[in-house]
């Protein structure tokens, strides 16, 4: 019994300190190499975003809404800085989104992967901490923000090129692409619109560039059979807990509108 206590000790104690080195190598600066120009990029799409948001929804609403894209966009820079690459710009784009460009490109899929995977899960743990303020206060405005929060971070893992899912299943089978564009197009020709066939135009450029780059620069996708099941347990997980989230904090708003 107390040699099985030991080991138990022992493999508690290698996991924290596996996670602390891990969380360790976090602790960068995502605004790193930022200068005046790219602080008043993000700043004016930013603020560009948020006033074309609230034609459509109150402005508080909106505010919450932009602060957890700011998380989920931090997210992305801050494991871009730690794999030692360089972020360009951090913009804002209304009724899409926003980017973090890069001035230096991952060197594996896998990179490109756990890149990908930080958006969602920093704006998954945001959107969380607004839905913990909502069971504090019970101010539907909570709700209502983290409601939108798990909404565009689900959407956001689609297997769509330019989306996050895009650059996550390319770690796990490139054939996840067929069912995004799939889907992708089923919207365009079900609900035709300039903004939808411009998505549509960009992702099949994404692809096409994807191929040509797998042609020029086979050890982009070399990745191991235990990457591949990490990048993958955790990006289905993430589809799951955000999809089952999305779908219980807008039903609950759904019981608090007016009759």
């Amino acid at each position: 019994m107390f040699a099985a206590l030991v080991i138990a000790a022992g493999m508690v104690k290698a996991t924290a300190f596996i996670i602390f080195d891990y969380m360790r190598g976090l602790a960068v600066n995502p605004f790193e190499g930022f200068g005046l120009t790219q602080f008043a990029v993000a700043g004016a799409s930013m603020a560009l975003s948020i006033a074309a948001y609230a034609t459509k929804a109150p402005l508080p609403l909106v505010v919450g809404f932009t602060i957890i894209i700011v998380i989920h966009e931090i997210g992305h820079a801050v494991v871009i800085r730690a794999k030692g690459l360089r972020a360009g710009m951090m913009v804002f784009i209304p009724f899409i989104g926003g980017a973090v460009t890069l001035k230096d490109q991952p060197r594996t899929a896998y990179d490109d992967a756990q890149i990908g995977l930080a958006g969602p899960i920093a704006g998954t743990f945001a959107s969380l901490v607004v839905l913990q303020m909502y069971k504090w206060t019970n101010a539907p405005l909570y709700l209502a923000i983290a409601a939108a929060g798990f909404a565009v971070n689900h959407l956001n893992l689609l297997p769509i090129g330019m989306l996050d899912g895009g650059r996550i299943s390319a770690a796990v089978t490139k054939w996840m692409w067929v069912f995004g564009g799939g889907a992708l197009i089923y919207k365009v020709v079900k609900q035709p619109n300039p903004l939808m066939l411009v998505i549509l135009l960009l992702v099949a450029f994404q692809v096409y560039a994807s191929i040509k780059r797998e042609k020029d620069d086979r050890t982009f996708y070399d990745v191991t059979m235990s990457q591949r099941a990490a990048i993958a347990l955790t990006y289905f997980s993430l589809v799951v807990f955000l999809g089952h989230q999305t779908w219980m904090t807008i039903n609950r708003l759904g019981t608090l509108a007016p009759q």
